[in-house]
């Protein structure tokens, strides 16, 4: 691997790296605590789109800058200014007509149909909207000083989306005590309850995201690809429904088979060796 590339200079909202077929983003607002403001939700959009849609790129790592936070969700100081300039029935129409004129695309929901691997790597504090996020990444590898949470029931809102994953990654007693406590847990619990893949130390939650992201990178992407896309699909369906799911599109068909098959014959073992 050669040294990454930096697309943009320190001073941006998110710092975008390309680790050949990998790419970096760093949630970069440390002084809020990587909170969504300030336009990081808008650059982060057009970051989701812009892995999708490039075929260089085969995973994709998200994290925050600092040691402090991943990301603590919506920012609130940003979003009481708000309040205060326009009045607070003004900014709760402007709210309103926000939720109703047009879908935003979420990472969470993943309306965008992405369908390449994301990793969180969680360095610190991840609540609300940032732990939202970090659920709808496909691992979560944690630094054993970060926290995670859905503390919204504490201002008396919900957690939308995620409430329904939650039962999946966990269980329903373990979802449920999230949502209605608010507490965060912390890195060995999220382990303990599927929250997490993996829990590392301090500052290491990005190389190890790298090492786990380079493996993948010699899986070919069609095959990335085409499994994200048949578990998504198939959660919630009958068994012989999702089973049937396979028939379409089999990957066995593609040309990225027949060189693996290849090179499995050549190496002389009865099964496939590795390699893209």
């Amino acid at each position: 691997m050669g040294q990454p590339k930096t697309e943009e200079p320190r001073a941006s909202l998110l710092i975008k790296e390309r680790h050949d077929d990998v790419l970096v983003a760093r949630m970069n607002r440390p002084e809020r605590m990587n909170a969504l403001g300030g336009g990081l939700r808008e650059a982060l959009n057009a970051a989701w789109f812009e892995f999708r849609d490039d075929p260089q790129l085969k995973v994709m790592i998200l994290t925050g800058t600092g040691e402090r936070a991943f990301c603590t969700g919506n920012d609130l100081r940003e979003s009481d200014e708000r309040a205060r300039e326009l009045g607070a029935q003004s900014a709760q129409a402007l709210l309103e007509a926000q939720r109703t004129d047009h879908i935003v695309a979420s990472i969470t929901t993943n309306n965008l149909h992405l369908y390449k691997p994301v990793i969180a790597a969680i360095n610190g504090w991840c609540l609300a909207g940032g732990c939202e996020m970090a659920l709808g990444c496909d691992l979560r590898i944690v630094e054993s000083h970060a926290r995670m949470g859905l503390p919204e029931v504490k201002r008396g809102m919900g957690a939308k989306a995620t409430t329904h994953k939650l039962y999946y990654l966990t269980h329903l007693a373990a979802g449920l005590e999230l949502e209605w406590t608010g507490d965060p847990i912390s890195a060995t619990r999220a382990l303990e309850l599927g929250l997490a893949n993996e829990v590392v130390p301090t500052g290491r939650s990005v190389e190890r995201a790298l090492e786990i992201a380079r493996e993948m990178c010699r899986r070919p992407l069609d095959y990335l690809r085409y499994h994200k896309e048949r578990v998504f699909q198939s959660l919630g369906v009958p068994l012989a429904y999702a089973l049937a799911m396979d028939q379409r599109c089999p990957p066995h068909e593609g040309t990225a088979y027949l060189a693996g098959l290849e090179a499995s014959l050549a190496s002389g073992l009865p099964g496939w060796s590795g390699g893209s």
